[in-house]
């Protein structure tokens, strides 16, 4: 560690840290994005770090020019460590945040909840000084052979809940939404993709004959179907187009299609009369059961403490990461019928916690037999939770981030 790093103006401050040693208290600048849920993952964090006794600076990411450079004078030779989700999330902010690591020159934390394509990674970070979890292991090991990417591999540190916002609530004379609920959007919003998908001619035939296949086997990985489906289309092998821009741009509307195509048929025939809330676009397929959008945090576990089961239904920037629900839902003892992926093998008993399918056929049979086998449904909710009490809280993700911190000698 560069001698900048280890003086601190806290050095006569000394504390057990996470790692049971009288030492001096690490200190960490901590960015909050904006956002839904962003914004309260951030703060669940961030209060793990304080718990295992780290001293947080939490400030809002700085967005104007004139923010960063105060923020830049006053930070010298102040933190040990940064901390941020998804870069910021803010365009401006991310296409500067390079430059910010150089200036200050300490580790920085980052966690990707999203695909960190998404924000300009690898360029848009500064290897020497970048210490890189993703949510999603598949996103994880192939970021981390990107040819691009000159720095540490990145980790794997999927999401978690937070038991002080999500767990079981006195139960009501009677379940508000008997045959389920699901919260989330109707796709992942990307403006870019939007427009694009508009753009780009006979979308619809291919979409029909690649979701035909898609559909048997919702676990098949979605990109390696499209590249598969287009270099059959144009007749040139796999490897030749890769590289080719425009057919990464085709790969990315396709994946952005037929995600939104995916949740709407799944929650449409999954639910079956169960409640949705999310983005106004459910309106146009369930008029009747939309719920209008709800906020992150104390609503929503009372929405999920109210529901028979919560339905599950991952997004295409997704490879095999778990979404937020499954841990939210399962810290509140609320059966889960989520979408399969291998990580659940990893992270749950899927056997005895959860309720998971591979297609949507598979999906109503599974649906059916937790609301008959009521009973059954509630040992494995009450199993899930416990599950993500040992091992699934945000304080087990701020001790796995700085056990790598510590083997990387910060």
């Amino acid at each position: 560690m560069p001698d900048k790093m280890k003086r601190s103006a806290f050095s006569g401050q000394h504390k057990k840290n996470y790692d049971g040693c009288k030492s001096p208290m690490m200190r960490i600048l901590a960015l909050k994005p904006k956002g839904l849920a962003l914004p309260s993952i951030h703060a669940s964090m961030v209060k793990a770090f304080r718990e295992l006794g780290l001293n947080v600076l939490d400030i809002p990411v700085p967005y104007k020019d004139s923010e960063i450079r105060r923020l830049l004078r006053e930070s010298q030779n102040q933190f040990d460590a940064g901390f941020i989700l998804d870069l910021g999330v803010d365009q401006s902010f991310i296409q500067k945040f390079r430059e910010f690591q150089l200036t200050l020159k300490i580790p920085w934390i980052i966690w990707f909840v999203d695909d960190p394509e998404g924000y300009g990674f690898p360029d848009s970070c500064e290897p020497e000084w970048t210490h890189l979890f993703c949510w999603d292991r598949e996103i994880a090991q192939r970021l981390s052979l990107h040819e691009n990417w000159k720095g540490r591999p990145i980790l794997y540190l999927p999401l978690a809940a937070d038991p002080d916002i999500f767990s079981p609530e006195n139960s009501s004379p009677g379940l508000i939404y008997e045959r389920g609920v699901f919260v989330g959007s109707t796709r992942h919003e990307n403006a870019f993709l939007e427009e694009a998908a508009v753009s780009i001619p006979e979308t619809k035939e291919a979409e029909d004959e690649i979701w035909k296949i898609y559909s048997r086997d919702l676990t098949q990985p979605l990109d390696d179907l499209l590249w598969d489906h287009l270099a059959v289309a144009e007749g040139k092998p796999k490897e030749s187009i890769q590289p080719d821009p425009l057919a990464k741009i085709w790969i990315r509307v396709f994946a952005f299609r037929l995600g939104r195509r995916k949740r709407v048929e799944s929650v449409s025939r999954l639910l079956n009369g169960g409640a949705v809330f999310g983005d106004k676009g459910w309106w146009d397929f369930l008029p009747d059961h939309y719920q209008g959008r709800i906020g992150y945090g104390d609503k929503l576990r009372t929405v999920y403490n109210g529901s028979s089961f919560v339905l599950d239904v991952r997004q295409p920037q997704a490879r095999t990461g778990l979404t937020q629900r499954v841990f939210d839902a399962g810290c509140c003892g609320v059966p889960v019928l989520t979408e399969w992926t291998p990580e659940l093998e990893v992270l749950f008993d899927t056997e005895r916690e959860l309720f998971s399918y591979r297609t949507i056929e598979e999906g109503i049979r599974k649906r059916e037999e937790l609301l008959i086998s009521i009973p059954t449904a509630l040992r494995r909710a009450e199993e899930a939770r416990g599950r993500v009490l040992r091992h699934h809280t945000y304080t087990h993700r701020v001790r796995g981030i700085l056990e790598a911190l510590k083997e990387a000698g910060i």
